[in-house]
């Protein structure tokens, strides 16, 4: 944060918590101290946060941080952040969800007064960002009379601009950015016991996946391991607005924790019925849908990271059943292999040509070792081979590749009792023309169909992923086109073209003359 951003933000924070002090002041009421004990313990309660949340912060504060009264969902994610003192919880709640101001606000005060939080954590994508986070929060204990007066004069020493400050009562809050070291973090002989990760995701960097796995790292190990013996609640407040990138990678870390959850919440449902009715109504929710492009609202809106394709778009992937028993005028595969296992993906597929048409069958679009591909091989073959059908198999390999890959194909094929291995063939020429040129044109016309049970596989999904973001020069794994590219190319000198396009290539008869028309002229 420059000198001029961090004098403006101390502006804009003199002015709101000037502000705050004034309404909540005037929202004080007037009752004995047995009646403010009393209402204090029934606030308390974690099933009554949300009376909590909207006496102090909300709709009825006077303030102007919520324009309506909370929702079930609100109150539903803190029971089970409240009652599981070691809880990993994703709030992937659509935009407008009052995200921040809960997690970062409401369950921190909540959970403090109830002595479950020591050592908070405010987590922003960067410094800035989660000093600013940090700020709203001593906001509130600093200036919200409402809070003072039943929990007493709150700050001690500290301030949000320097990125931590402690309160009377011995709560110390950081603010850390995504970028800034999480190990060794420690207050006395308090341990973190509360982090809040506020809004981490970022669409372009999600497309880095070095980045995107060092920062999973950062919060699943670093940050992770960093929590207090007794107790250590993780929020991470973020709608699902990319695929594979922070929100992803800190699912598949935890997928097998028991103390992992996924709290979705989205604007509404298919009929516009809003997930917040105290605050949205059907129309609002159809003005909000319409205001924005498809893509954006179901990233936004709906949890949905659908990308608009660059070159191939996503209205041009179509499926299509496929029958059993339906006999194949051709099937061809094609392997992309890499060296390393953590480096480009290994890919593959089945696909059916007829009359230049292309039916994709099977598909394989993994990080993994060679013999898993090379294994999957085979089982697809004598999947096919057991219903009387054979695969035209090729895998691309230069002369140097081929020294390297061969003998693992003939360990594979022996290991699975095979006959034979596919045939090495290098594509020359630049491998991005040949995609655009065979594979965009095929999806926009329509000849590229996907079998219908493939639809949600985590191959196919991480396929989808990488012909949506194709581009010339994309840094995205391009290995699934170039299987599909070779498949469709080389299946159409194979087994033929489409009817239409066999009439466009027709060659013309040059002098041939219509002796009818000629007959027709004489008579004219």
């Amino acid at each position: 944060m420059t000198k001029t951003e961090l004098k403006e933000a101390k502006e804009r924070y003199f002015l709101n918590s000037k502000r705050i002090k004034e309404i909540s002041a005037n929202g004080l009421i007037q009752e004995t101290s047995e009646q403010q004990e009393k209402r204090i313990q029934h606030l308390l309660k974690p099933e009554n946060y949300l009376a909590f949340f909207d006496y102090y912060f909300g709709v009825d504060s006077g303030l102007s941080l919520a324009d309506a009264p909370c929702a079930k969902f609100h109150l539903d994610s803190y029971l089970e952040v409240f009652n599981n003192p070691f809880i990993k919880q994703q709030r992937r709640w659509f935009r407008g969800a009052a995200k921040s101001i809960h997690s970062n606000v409401g369950n921190v005060t909540h959970l403090k007064q109830n002595n479950e939080l020591f050592f908070g954590l405010i987590i922003g994508k960067t410094e800035k960002h989660s000093k600013l986070l940090l700020s709203d929060l001593q906001m509130h204990l600093e200036s919200n009379e409402r809070y003072i007066k039943d929990f007493g004069i709150q700050m001690q020493y500290g301030d949000w601009a320097d990125g931590q400050f402690e309160t009377i009562d011995k709560r110390f809050f950081m603010a850390l950015g995504l970028n800034q070291p999480f190990r060794g973090l420690r207050n006395g002989a308090n341990r973190p016991d509360f982090a809040s990760m506020d809004d981490l995701e970022d669409r372009k960097q999600a497309k880095n996946a070095e980045l995107t796995r060092e920062n999973v790292q950062k919060l699943t190990g670093d940050l992770g391991k960093a929590g207090q013996k007794q107790r250590f609640r993780q929020i991470m407040a973020n709608n699902f607005i990319v695929k594979n990138g922070i929100i992803d990678g800190y699912a598949e870390k935890y997928k097998k924790s028991k103390n992992f959850s996924i709290s979705t919440v989205n604007l509404c449902d298919a009929n516009f019925n809003p997930s917040w009715p105290e605050r949205y109504s059907k129309e609002d929710c159809i003005a909000i849908v319409e205001d924005s492009d498809w893509h954006t609202s179901q990233r936004e809106d709906f949890n949905n990271p659908v990308e608009e394709g660059k070159r191939i778009k996503e209205e041009w992937i179509h499926y299509k059943k496929t029958h059993g028993n339906q006999i194949h005028n051709g099937l061809i595969a094609h392997w992309d292999l890499s060296y390393s296992a953590d480096g480009d993906y290994k890919a593959g597929a089945i696909v059916s040509i007829d009359k230049g048409r292309a039916h994709v069958l099977r598909i394989f679009n993994r990080q993994c070792e060679r013999p898993t591909a090379m294994n999957m091989h085979y089982q697809w073959q004598k999947e096919f081979n057991a219903k009387g059908m054979s695969i035209i198999s090729f895998y691309d390999a230069t002369a140097a590749q081929k020294v390297v890959y061969e003998p693992d194909w003939l360990i594979a094929c022996e290991e699975n009792n095979a006959v034979d291995i596919p045939f090495p063939e290098h594509q020359s020429g630049d491998k991005h023309d040949r995609i655009d040129a065979t594979l965009t044109s095929a999806f926009m016309r329509g000849l590229i169909t996907f079998d219908e049970k493939l639809k949600g596989t985590p191959d196919m999904e991480k396929a989808l992923d990488h012909i949506l973001a194709f581009e010339k020069g994309t840094k995205t794994p391009d290995d699934i086109l170039d299987a599909l590219e070779v498949c469709i190319r080389k299946g159409r000198l194979l087994f033929g073209y489409s009817q239409k396009e066999d009439q466009q290539n027709i060659k013309p008869t040059i002098g041939k003359k219509n002796r009818n028309n000629r007959r027709k002229n004489r008579r004219v």
